[in-house]
């Protein structure tokens, strides 16, 4: 079975405060990814309420890039006003997207993330 898999199947149905820190930070940008795509931010945000936004956004910027964390910040200050349209049409066109950084992320790190 590849990292990808054995990440997904072993570590992101596991709680967040039974994590490490560099694990924490991948599945939260994993659940943030997934939702997103499947129901945009508001999907998001119904589906996670509980998120520490800080930790989002710091795991973000460590795992993909600035305007993906930018984006995400924007949609928890001005989101609500447009029904996320603007930053759900942001995150939908970045390139490469939360995904392939994700990806990359768990192949690097994944003595780090498997063990």
């Amino acid at each position: 079975m590849d990292c990808w898999n054995r990440f997904i199947e072993e570590i992101c149905y596991r709680e967040l405060t039974d994590l490490t820190p560099t694990q924490r930070d991948a599945v939260m940008c994993f659940w943030y990814d997934a939702e997103v795509n499947s129901g945009g931010h508001s999907g998001f945000f119904d589906c996670y309420p509980d998120m520490d936004p800080i930790a989002l956004e710091s795991a973000l910027r460590v795992i993909s890039t600035q305007e993906i964390a930018d984006n995400f910040r924007n949609a928890i200050a001005t989101g609500q006003a447009d029904d996320y349209a603007v930053v759900d049409d942001t995150f939908y066109a970045f390139s490469p997207q939360l995904a392939d950084y994700l990806e990359a992320f768990v192949d690097k790190n994944k003595e780090q993330l498997l063990f």
